[in-house]
């Protein structure tokens, strides 16, 4: 048995030492206060440890100066200018600082950090992140930050938003809140997004929208920008505005320039492809847009929809061209104007009086000019119970919003067919505000099954009478072929 009396002479100076147990007791009491002062902080740093341990196979590190834990809280861990390391999958050390950091829940491994900053390496630099306050899962390596959240990524590109997670091991990034990036894309607004840095993908999420030097995009789904690729893909009405002109489609995936500053060089459109420009409306079913060259083809036929066009439409007023196949040279002064429309396959030109037909087309709206030109079947015009044929027909339009046919150019084999008769030239006019037709050339009537030939004719559209005579070559004089009629 021990003698606590014996115990206590130590401390209270009643046991007698020799001179070498003289100095113990002052040893020992010297010692029992270091050892009183030293408890809480060897307590408090074993604490940070056994948060720390557990994690190791993460690759998460925690450096920081551990202090004695607050009132009321030896249960939790609080720790000030805190350094969080973490490993990714390229062997790359992420790194967040904060001012202090304070455990939500004994032994929870969750901790509130207050003002972080973040810095993620990518393979071209790295991405800064701060914000005002931080939530760290060190279980999931999940970072949560709100309030003033702010990325900025290596090519000056400024994001800010209210809310967003990062999860390390993922390497991925999401926010449910407004978001803002402003940088060499220009200005890109969206209602959410998600960032993943393996890939280098940003998703703006919602309706979104990207303000640059040649236009504006925008959806009302999403839009995907491949930073690596340089292209971004847009879906749900997207939508693109440069000066007057809109392009709409289910898809647009846009291809931008390879410098510091994107600039959109081409964008392909898919499914109800609409062109909109000051004067004209463009409808198909795929196009492709070439910034630079100020150029649009449209297809009636798309590989992205289960519903093609029948044809590319072009409407002007009350005027409409249709074909197979389209392509659109607009002007690059800014207004973009229609300067060229080149149609192939099943070309057919609709205006209220006329339908002309063919396999290729030229529109040249600032000419007020139309060019239909034949294949195998002849241009067709129809007009009433009127028609025209020949290899080539250009037709003048009037100036204004109707644009109708002034006149048209018929050359090559030219037919004109009436409710009466027939007449063939190698050229000839047509003049529906006069309502008629003019054969120039080898002229030669029918009618009946009676033939006259001359060198000009003259075709009234609303009578169907037609004229003819000679020129110098035949002192004005026709010749022609009757047949008596046979009962």
């Amino acid at each position: 048995m021990v003698d606590s009396n014996k115990l206590d002479s130590f401390f209270d100076n009643r046991h007698q030492f020799d001179p070498e147990e003289r100095m113990l007791p002052k040893r020992k009491v010297e010692w029992r206060r270091l050892f009183k002062i030293t408890l809480p902080c060897l307590a408090a740093a074993l604490l940070g440890v056994m948060v720390v341990m557990p994690n190791i196979k993460k690759s998460v590190e925690i450096t920081s100066d551990v202090t004695v834990p607050r009132k009321g809280e030896m249960e939790k861990l609080h720790i000030e200018q805190t350094e969080f390391n973490t490993i990714d999958s390229k062997n790359r050390v992420n790194k967040i600082v904060a001012d202090h950091v304070d455990e939500l829940k004994a032994g929870s491994q969750t901790y509130k950090i207050h003002n972080p900053k973040g810095k993620i390496p990518t393979d071209n630099g790295h991405i800064d992140i701060t914000s005002d306050v931080g939530y760290f899962n060190q279980n999931t390596n999940l970072l949560r930050l709100t309030k003033n959240v702010k990325a900025v990524i290596e090519n000056d590109t400024v994001v800010t938003t209210e809310k967003a997670n990062y999860d390390f091991n993922k390497e991925k990034g999401w926010g449910n809140s407004a978001v803002r990036a402003e940088g060499e894309w220009g200005t890109m607004d969206a209602e959410a997004f998600t960032y993943n840095k393996i890939a280098e993908v940003l998703v703006l999420k919602g309706k979104n929208k990207i303000n640059s030097t040649r236009g504006v995009m925008m959806s009302d789904s999403e839009t995907q920008v491949y930073q690596k690729e340089n292209k971004t893909v847009s879906v749900g009405n997207a939508h693109i505005v440069r000066d007057q002109s809109n392009l709409y489609a289910d898809k647009i995936i846009g291809w931008f320039s390879k410098s510091a500053k994107k600039d959109l060089e081409r964008a392909e459109a898919y499914g109800n492809v609409v062109i909109q420009t000051p004067k004209e409306n463009i409808k198909g079913g795929e196009g492709y847009y070439y910034a630079d060259e100020g150029k649009i083809e449209m297809y009636a036929e798309t590989k992205d929809t289960k519903n093609p066009r029948k044809s590319v439409t072009v409407e002007q007023g009350e005027n409409t061209l249709r074909a197979k196949q389209i392509t659109v040279f607009v002007s690059k002064d800014g207004k973009n104007e229609l300067q060229k429309v080149i149609a192939v396959g099943d070309v057919v030109v609709k205006t209220p009086e006329e339908t002309i037909t063919g396999n290729k087309g030229v529109y040249e709206p600032q000419k007020n000019k139309v060019e239909v030109f034949a294949s195998k079947v002849p241009v067709e015009i129809v007009q009433g119970e009127n028609v025209l044929h020949a290899q080539k027909v250009e037709a003048l339009l009037s100036k204004g919003k109707k644009q109708e046919i002034q006149r048209a150019i018929a050359v090559g084999e030219v037919e004109v067919i009436t409710p009466k008769g027939s007449a063939w030239g190698d050229k000839g006019i047509y003049s529906p505000l006069e309502h008629k037709v003019e054969l120039f050339e080898n002229v030669r009537l029918e009618q009946d099954g009676n033939f006259i030939i001359g060198a000009y004719a003259e075709t009234d559209l609303e009578t169907s009478v037609s004229r003819i005579s000679g020129d110098d070559t035949t002192n004005g004089r026709i010749s022609g072929t009757f047949y008596k009629k046979r009962k």
